[in-house]
């Protein structure tokens, strides 16, 4: 079986690393870098349906909003608020479950 080039904006051990913890096919996600989006939500990166959006120089956040994805797709997100229109989850336990699943994707994708 021929492996599928990854066009989805993350490295490969990233989304390699999030697919094997989640088991979920990350192929349809788009990182978006240096978007003006998540400023206007106060934010510096968010995730919403397939797509991460990360304000400039925040790379750093790529583990954290690609979680969300996971989160998003297994229906357990759901509006805690709304900003500009924009449905908006500020969940602490999600927020949490993303910065401890996001690293370890990255240790996963750094290992595998």
């Amino acid at each position: 079986m021929q492996r599928q080039e990854n066009r989805t904006g993350m490295p490969d051990g990233l989304k390699s690393g999030l697919e094997s913890l989640s088991g979920a096919d990350l192929s349809d996600v788009r990182v978006h870098r240096n978007s003006s989006q998540p400023a206007q939500l106060n934010a510096l990166a968010y995730a919403q349906g397939n797509d991460i959006h990360l304000g400039p120089g925040q790379e750093q956040h790529l583990p954290h909003e690609a979680w969300h994805v996971v989160q998003q797709r297994e229906g357990r997100v759901q509006p805690t608020m709304q900003m500009q229109g924009v449905d908006i989850n500020d969940d602490v336990g999600l927020e949490s479950e993303a910065d401890r699943m996001g690293d370890q994707a990255l240790s996963i994708g750094r290992d595998g």
